[in-house]
């Protein structure tokens, strides 16, 4: 019995610490948005003829800012480059929300550019 209230005990500490915003290591969030990144240009190219793609597409982190306070610690503008002979990119913007513990992607826009402005990483 006492063991069955130590262990209910036990988990709704650990349950209110998790919701009490601790917060994740940035080197944590940052696997995380790696990851969501890759995630995202697979997709993106999963709908695009294999001759129609670049030899490597890629993508190529614009900025990534870190804040102290508010809803959203981390916000980062992203471009996708993956057609060959379309001269278009995709911009993504992403926000971290901090309570969640989620990368949020809440603008996404197609661009042409031309190759004067396109640098591989």
């Amino acid at each position: 019995m006492m063991g069955a209230i130590r262990n209910t005990w036990f988990l709704a500490l650990a349950w209110s610490l998790l919701l009490c915003g601790c917060s994740e290591s940035d080197n944590f969030v940052q696997k995380k948005f790696d990851s969501i990144l890759r995630i995202d240009l697979d997709t993106i190219i999963a709908g695009v003829q294999k001759n129609g793609l670049l030899d490597t597409p890629y993508f190529r982190i614009l900025s990534y800012k870190s804040y102290n306070e508010g809803i959203y610690s981390k916000l980062a503008v992203v471009e996708f480059f993956f057609l060959k002979t379309i001269k278009a990119k995709i911009v993504r913007k992403y926000r971290y929300v901090t309570e969640a513990g989620l990368w949020d992607r809440y603008f996404n826009e197609y661009k042409f550019y031309d190759d004067s402005t396109k640098t591989k990483p």
